[in-house]
């Protein structure tokens, strides 16, 4: 497996090995392998155009593999239907620029380690970077299972997270930090590579299943996952939908974003992209260039510097990202000294989840999100930072919010919804020096 010159340095600011082709001990493989999960797109996709570049540069057909599983950490239907009718809209897309794809979804009579068979099989394996669990798990299974080489792609971010050499935790350290890089970035136009390699027309070890025009809640049924959680009926998932709702807003809520943002009544005061975003179905290049376009500069701060802000952390920190080993220290101090203060209450999961509490509120909030699968950022602070009056420690407080919060929200298990809890618990130990 080689990576000649000819890779155009906008994809090789985003490219990384997990597995070098020097470190790897596998056998040349058959076909270059492209496991799609994070960035649901046939258009400005950086990892599917370094595949279709490393499929042309070693003479190899590509294999396009995306699927879904059913052990995912709160796997229910209303994620479930969320990316399926996501993956529904890349097939087309993807057929529409043709290339050839192949989904599997596991299901009753329909299950196996497909991806680990077809990663020993491939020359080399390209996957989107995301710096979160269970994606970052099941990377670290498939190296110890596999001796394939392994290549990292950053779809996700404007300014890649490998270009920042260290985590910031501060918005006005990583803002003067990557200034000159998103000058360099912002408006640039994304180019697609050019389609010429071949495809793998091999035997595969599951049924390639076509979306297109199937029943996706008959589908949804035969899988092993949590039936109590419904989808989002005003929230579709897929690439359509997303630029929907962000065509609106950009002709309509735009230009007054910065005005009307911090009013959690006004729902079109936002753009509500957060869950389009997190699996990638909408390119945040493409919403980077036309918010600029307008002129939208807080709108730009908030996507690309708080946004970011919280991929750079997680990339840097991913180890630590779900406890209070990701707060500053002054912040863990201050918990620390409290964390025997008597509580005001004490709810069980049962009573939180349902919104049974005594504060209404509180309750106002949960039964939003249950529903909606989303609250307004300024809501879902005022959400997380109850958590700390009601468990017997900070750690058991904020396993509360990660759980509920990537239980019922659409963008949960993103690395904004790391960065937002973390943000809601900063903001309650404030130290001397104010936090800016």
């Amino acid at each position: 497996m080689t990576v000649d010159d000819s890779l155009p340095p906008a994809l090789t600011e985003r490219f990384r090995w997990l597995v070098s082709p020097a470190d790897a001990q596998s056998q040349p493989g058959s076909f270059v392998l492209y496991w799609m999960h994070s960035a649901m797109r046939a258009h400005e996709n950086p990892a599917l155009d370094v595949a279709i570049c490393l499929a042309r540069q070693n003479g190899l057909p590509l294999l396009v593999y995306h699927a879904l599983a059913e052990d995912y950490p709160y796997s229910s239907d209303r994620f479930h239907a969320f990316i399926l009718q996501g993956q529904r809209d890349v097939q087309r897309e993807l057929s529409d620029r043709g290339i050839e794809a192949h989904f599997h979804l596991a299901r009753d009579g329909e299950r196996g380690p497909h991806l680990r068979d077809l990663t020993r099989q491939a020359a080399v394996l390209v996957t989107e970077d995301m710096p979160v669990q269970p994606l970052a798990g099941w990377m670290e299974r498939l190296v110890s299972r596999t001796s394939t080489p392994i290549a990292m792609v950053d779809a996700s971010c404007v300014v890649p997270m490998q270009m920042s050499p260290k985590s910031h935790q501060r918005a006005f350290e990583f803002r003067k930090a990557t200034h000159g890089l998103y000058a360099e970035r912002i408006d640039q136009e994304y180019c697609e590579q050019q389609v010429d390699c071949s495809f793998y027309q091999g035997p595969l070890p599951f049924k390639s299943l076509n979306l297109q025009d199937i029943c996706l809640a008959t589908l949804i049924s035969k899988c092993r996952i949590d039936h109590s959680i419904a989808p989002v009926a005003d929230t579709p998932g897929g690439t359509r939908a997303g630029y929907a709702r962000w065509n609106k807003f950009r002709m309509n809520g735009l230009n007054h974003y910065e005005d009307e943002r911090n009013d959690a009544s006004n729902r079109d005061g936002v753009s509500r992209m957060s869950a389009y975003l997190h699996f990638g179905m909408v390119s945040p290049f493409r919403i980077v260039r036309q918010a600029s376009a307008a002129g939208a500069e807080k709108y730009l701060d908030e996507l690309l510097i708080w946004r970011e802000l919280s991929f750079n952390f997680c990339f840097h920190n991913l180890d630590v990202i779900d406890s209070l080993e990701a707060l500053p220290d002054w912040a863990n101090e201050t918990l620390d000294e409290h964390a025997t203060d008597a509580r005001e209450s004490h709810y069980s999961w049962e009573t939180l989840s349902r919104a049974k509490t005594d504060q209404p509120l509180w309750d106002a909030c949960q039964r939003s999100l249950v529903k909606h699968g989303e609250l307004h950022n300024n809501v879902r602070m005022t959400w997380g930072k109850a958590f700390l009056g009601w468990a017997p420690s900070p750690a058991s407080a904020m396993r509360l919010t990660m759980d509920l919060n990537h239980r019922y929200a659409l963008d949960g298990r993103d690395p904004c919804s790391y960065g937002g809890v973390s943000v809601s618990y900063t903001h309650l130990t404030l130290p001397t020096t104010p936090y800016v």
